[in-house]
């Protein structure tokens, strides 16, 4: 009996296979220094090559560049990378990306409206040149729709040079995203224009509606569809409750100081609490800066280039810098993720939320069951903050993926010490503040509608009047509120109505609530406004009335006795609410400080300099501590 022959020309392509990733990984590692490729890279990368579309889900850090950057390595043409500019962020992070390519010595470029004449003329030269020297050409959704840049890549197309374009942040082109961009929508014409170009869709986040959509509108064909683990084993994952802390802004110092000489990023909602964190953390002696779209261009990219060089260790922004946990640990190191929750932010939103979801009901279907999407976001991050179960569980089953229960190895609070967070939560939840069944009406009551206002948690000043090039905030809750913007009105105005609107609000919300309940005559412990708080705000409002004396010239009365003026006033309106409206009102107080004139000063001051005058006297800051 003969024995089954083996099959030659399988043997064959299983070892022209072998040869062929043995190339990529020689190739990987010759520009890269990498001894293999991670996760699915391997399968995009043989996916493309072969002339098929890929849809490719990674997380952040997953290394999705690697799956485009390879094959413009080898194979003829030029690769075409669509990635949007969301903020300052991703330009820089765009420039270094190409810069280090550069030096690895592949040949890269970044086209955009940004860069300066001579530099897009040098990129448009050598694309119109015989045999361009550019592997890699990064550019925006922006460019690739315009007429110019549309013809210029059908050339490249029809002379062979157009090898593979990779469309990075996919997820934009779908409106079930959460990061939706109108030019994205626009590349549903390339599939038109390069019937037999292979299309690589990335993205780190997208949930299996969101992919669909991705793959419809990009005119995927057939395309092979990659999924990789959404876990990184390499982030510990925490929930800190600022209810329950004495001092949040002391709290975070600690927690730097504490992890050493860390690269470090916080998030916060609005620009004032960037300014007055970063300002409170220099004089903790934490290198710190604020990021934000109200500084201008110039000095954001000073900022960003001191954090890339680790000039300065930490940054403190808005979503105007890209707000993702996933930041962290990209270099595989252990990192930590830390989200502050406060019950407070948590009612802000769904006042927003759901206030927009009723003016959208109103309008069309499609806009109302966005409403509720961005709704049951709100919901799922809310359990993520209040529930004692994992962590890393709740972010990766969002994702549409299974989960183990062995997975998380203690790498989450909830699993490290779940006695503790079950503890922090009990005492969240018997909080005098806390009404978990219902929108706290704070807002409800003011007769002016909140929504036309910009909240101490949201700033629509970093929606308006910005290009589709220039700072971003990307997330379901800016987008709710660019919605709702009102006529810009000037900032002054803005921001004296905005003081009497939450004025009037609060005033009438306790008013009609009665006294927060009180144990043994005063606030609970962890609501009380403590001596030591105060004593910190009325040092971060000094620090605040210096920087207008340096804005300004001069201030209209002494420092010091403007402070406590500031502090009482705060102290004395919200001493039997707590610390959190109290927190909140200096921070806006700050804020003020920050932009307010001289003549508004001087209104703002004129009792105290009236007494100045009369007695040739200020208060003393040592008057705080009489409270």
């Amino acid at each position: 009996m003969k024995g089954v022959l083996p099959i030659k020309g399988a043997s064959a392509a299983s070892g022209r296979e072998k040869k062929a990733r043995k190339e990529l990984e020689n190739v990987l590692n010759q520009y890269f220094g990498y001894s293999g490729f991670r996760g699915k890279q391997l399968e995009a990368i043989e996916a493309v090559l072969s002339g098929r579309d890929c849809f490719c889900l990674m997380p952040t850090g997953g290394g999705k560049s690697m799956c485009y950057q390879i094959p413009a390595l080898v194979r003829t043409g030029i690769v075409l990378v669509i990635s949007p500019l969301i903020g300052e962020w991703t330009r820089q992070f765009s420039e270094n990306q190409v810069a280090s390519l550069k030096n690895k010595g592949i040949p890269a470029e970044f086209l955009s409206s940004t860069q300066t004449s001579h530099t897009k003329q040098t990129i448009h030269e050598d694309l119109d040149s015989g045999k361009p020297s550019l592997k890699l050409l990064y550019v925006t959704p922006e460019l690739v729709a315009t007429p110019g840049f549309m013809a210029k890549l059908k050339k490249l197309y029809h002379r062979g040079l157009l090898g593979l374009i990779a469309i990075d942040e996919a997820h934009c082109i779908s409106t079930w995203g959460h990061d939706f961009r109108p030019s994205y929508r626009k590349l549903s014409s390339l599939r038109k224009q390069f019937p037999d170009i292979p299309l690589l869709a990335l993205t780190a986040t997208a949930v299996p509606k969101v992919q669909k959509d991705v793959i419809s509108s990009l005119c995927l064909q057939n395309p092979v569809i990659l999924r990789a683990s959404f876990n990184r084993p390499n982030i510990f994952y925490e929930v800190r409750y600022k209810d329950l802390l004495d001092d949040v802004y002391s709290d975070i110092s600690n927690l730097l100081k504490s992890s050493g000489n860390v690269c470090s990023i916080i998030y916060c909602l609005e620009r004032a609490a960037c300014d007055d964190l970063s300002m409170h953390l220099s004089q903790q002696g934490v290198s710190s800066a604020a990021y934000h779209a109200g500084l201008n261009s110039k000095v954001r990219s000073s900022v960003l280039d001191d954090w890339l060089s680790s000039r300065t260790q930490v940054v403190v922004a808005t979503v105007a810098f890209g707000m993702e946990s996933g930041r962290a640990g990209r270099d595989q190191q252990p990192s930590r993720s830390v989200l502050y929750y406060g019950l407070d932010d948590r009612r802000r939103m769904e006042f927003i939320l759901r206030n927009t979801k009723t003016k959208k009901s109103q309008s069309s279907s499609s806009s109302n069951e966005l409403s509720e999407k961005a709704l049951v976001d709100f919901s799922q991050i809310v359990d993520y903050c209040e529930s004692s179960s994992c962590r890393r569980k709740k972010i990766i089953e969002s994702f549409g993926e299974k989960v183990q229960p062995t997975l998380c190895q203690r790498s989450c609070d909830a699993c490290k010490h779940p006695n503790l967070v079950s503890s922090h939560l009990e005492e969240l939840h018997r909080a005098p503040n806390c009404r978990f069944n219902k929108i706290s009406p704070v807002f409800q009551s003011s007769l002016v509608n909140p929504a036309h206002l910009d909240t101490e948690f949201w700033n629509r000043e970093d929606e308006a009047s910005i290009s589709a090039e220039d700072i971003s905030d990307s997330d379901d809750g800016n987008e709710v509120v660019s919605n709702m913007a009102i006529s810009k009105i000037p900032s002054n105005a803005v921001l004296d109505a905005k003081f009497k609107a939450l004025e009037r609000a609060e005033n009438a919300y306790y008013q009609g609530k009665g006294q927060t309940k009180q144990q043994g005559g005063g606030l609970v412990d962890k609501k009380s406004i403590s001596q030591a708080l105060r004593d910190a705000c009325w040092k971060r409002l000094l620090d605040a009335l210096g920087q207008a004396k340096l804005r300004l010239g001069n201030l209209p009365c002494d420092e010091a006795a403007s402070a406590t003026h500031l502090e009482t006033e705060c102290f004395k309106k919200y001493e039997k609410v707590g610390k959190t409206f109290y927190n909140s009102q200096i921070a806006a107080t700050v804020r003020w400080l920050s932009s307010a004139t001289s003549n508004q000063m001087h209104d703002r001051f004129h009792t105290l300099i009236d007494q100045a005058t009369d007695h040739g006297v200020s208060r003393s800051p040592d008057i705080v501590s009489t409270y």
